[in-house]
């Protein structure tokens, strides 16, 4: 009777194992070969499928850029047989040129094979009608000197209407800077007699070295609402727009040889100008002036601008201060500013003067070199007739022992004359017990007026305070909170605790379900990375025989690393609605 017991239950098991080894899954894409800049579709179809898959699409970001899924599931019954499958709908955007790979990817157990696939480049487009949406870029410059800056410029025009998340692949190139000019401009531009929104981000670039210069191809992503959301009913239809154009190859000159001894400033224009706090004409020894020098420069930062003032100066002491360095932006064209400020003391008397300053250039316009200069200043220095001369002066002149060993001079006048001043005294005493009971006449008054009548509402208003000051730093409200006590558990080594605070931290990272228990982070597939020491927690929990090693600080890495890449996510999407681009209708 056991016997057969045990062979009635071994046959739904077998029954089961043969509807999961039966399981079918078929992979296509929508065309092998498909422009630079268009999408690309990659369907899934998984048939029989009884319960969610969680398919892992990591392998398709080495050559694809993943837009967006979407899934539906269907069923049909044909002569009484009864099939169903859902499909995986994935929008795949080729990040290069040439022949790609979808890599072979493992569904429910399943290993699905590769395909080939072919991006080729057909110039500047989209995946919607040319006249809709496009790319344009522009340099001021087909060749510049090494470290001469570049103005780059990218322009999306577009008829689209409501055109949201807008992404642009960044102009990034090795040995080379480059700084976005302030925020992206947005404005409208009639083409043609057609009105375009135009989405503007300009850019300057400092290529370090010479030779060819290539600014990479750039690439634009954004998404397209059907124009029905509203503020009752959020609709979430969107559809991917994409854009292609290809990059540029400037030409980066060497440094010219005639500019080889000095520092190298290639600019349009760099101005020298100098102030000084007070006239020079009545200057004596111990006298202070600031001398003030500025220096502008059209087309470089004022990080790289030289220092511009003397440290040694004869018959004077210098004592510079820090430089204020400066840069902006003028009708998109960097101007970098460096400013100087000293103060001089003068120290001997006679004629002195203060040297030249002159700063070398290239100037990129006229292609040749030039010299700023700031003229040399002479100072006549007065000495101060009958006085004792300032500290520096004496320094110079007489020892500094005799001089500290003299007598002091005493002005007897002037203490005879604090010896005959009266001194009244009033005791004053009787005012700090007036002011003391003034004070406490009005508390007690604000006491009986302002606060007796309204008590009760002052003890709602504490209650209701301190009740959210609660909520607010309940783990179950506050990620801070809950993160800070999942460290203190993981350090505790309590796993009874370890494993509430995880699920309760779980809760803030995960906000389209709500998450009660370990099962529910396990099935989630956005954070795989805590399905391995999630489940060996639970082994250390609940199989006391389990060979399955758990490490509580493994755990704490693990989620640091979820985090942090939640802050990212979290502020790349507030930068994202900060420049989403307004809606633009066909006029």
């Amino acid at each position: 009777m056991v016997s057969l017991l045990r062979k009635l239950m071994i046959v739904p098991l077998l029954l089961l194992a043969g509807l999961a080894t039966a399981q079918q899954v078929d992979i296509e894409v929508d065309r092998n070969e498909l422009a630079r800049g268009e999408t690309l579709t990659l369907t899934i179809r998984v048939y029989e499928q009884r319960q969610g898959v969680q398919l892992d699409l990591t392998p398709l970001t080495d050559n694809f850029d993943v837009l967006g899924t979407r899934t539906s599931s269907q069923i049909r019954s044909v002569n009484g047989s009864v099939e169903s499958w859902t499909d995986y709908v994935v929008t795949l955007f080729p990040l290069t040129e040439g022949e790609l790979e979808i890599p072979s990817l493992n569904i429910n157990s399943v290993q699905t094979d590769p395909i080939a696939i072919n991006v080729v480049n057909q110039g500047p487009r989209s995946n919607q009608a040319s006249d809709e949406l496009f790319l344009e870029i522009e340099v001021n410059k087909e060749s510049v000197y090494v470290q001469e800056q570049l103005l780059f410029t990218v322009r999306l025009f577009y008829t689209i209407n409501g055109i949201r998340n807008p992404q642009f692949t960044e102009p990034e190139m090795p040995d080379t800077v480059v700084e976005l000019i302030g925020s992206p401009n947005q404005y409208e531009e009639l083409i043609d007699g057609v009105r375009y929104g135009v989405y503007e981000k300009r850019y300057v670039i400092f290529p370090q070295r010479s030779g060819p210069l290539e600014i990479p191809d750039i690439l634009f992503r954004g998404e397209v609402t059907d124009g029905s959301s509203n503020f009752v009913f959020r609709n979430l239809n969107t559809r991917r727009v994409t854009a292609f154009i290809d990059g540029i190859t400037i030409d980066v000159k060497e440094r010219p040889a005639s500019a080889q001894s000095v520092n190298w400033l290639p600019a349009s224009r760099v101005s020298l100008s100098e102030d000084w706090s007070r006239s020079l004409d009545d200057l004596q020894i111990g006298d202070s002036v600031v001398r003030t020098i500025t220096m502008s420069a059209e087309g470089l930062d004022g990080a790289v601008l030289p220092p511009l003032t003397e440290e040694n100066i004869a018959g004077m002491n210098t004592y510079p201060d820090p430089p204020e360095i400066d840069r902006s932006f003028v009708d998109g064209s960097i101007v970098g500013t460096r400013i100087e400020s000293t103060t001089l003391v003068a120290t001997a008397a006679g004629e002195l003067e203060i040297p030249q300053v002159t700063v070398p250039w290239w100037n990129v316009d006229s292609d040749q070199m030039e010299s700023s200069i700031i003229p040399a200043t002479r100072i006549n220095i007065a000495s101060v007739a009958g006085e004792v001369p300032s500290e520096q002066a004496v320094a110079s002149t007489e020892n500094l022992e005799d001089l500290l060993a003299r007598a002091p001079v005493v002005d007897q006048a002037m203490i005879d004359a604090q010896a005959e001043a009266e001194v009244i005294q009033v005791d004053a005493s009787w005012m700090n017990y007036l002011i003391a009971a003034a004070f406490a006449i009005v508390l007690f008054s604000i006491y009986r007026l302002a606060i007796v009548p309204r008590s009760e509402e002052i003890s709602a208003w504490y209650t209701g305070l301190k009740r959210s000051v609660t909520e607010h730093y309940d783990p179950a409200n506050n990620e801070t909170v809950a993160y800070r006590n999942l460290q203190a558990a993981c350090r505790s080594g309590d796993e009874i605790r370890i494993r509430n605070s995880l699920i309760t931290w779980c809760g803030h990272l995960i906000r389209d379900r709500k998450v009660r228990s370990m099962e529910d982070i396990l099935q989630q597939g956005q954070i795989t990375a805590l399905h391995e020491p999630a489940s060996a927690l639970q082994d250390k929990l609940f199989n006391q025989q389990s060979s399955v090693r758990f490490s509580a600080s493994e755990l704490l890495d693990t989620v640091n690393g979820l985090r942090k890449t939640n802050k990212l996510r979290q502020r790349q999407q507030a930068r994202d609605d900060r420049f989403d681009l307004p809606p633009l209708y066909k006029s």
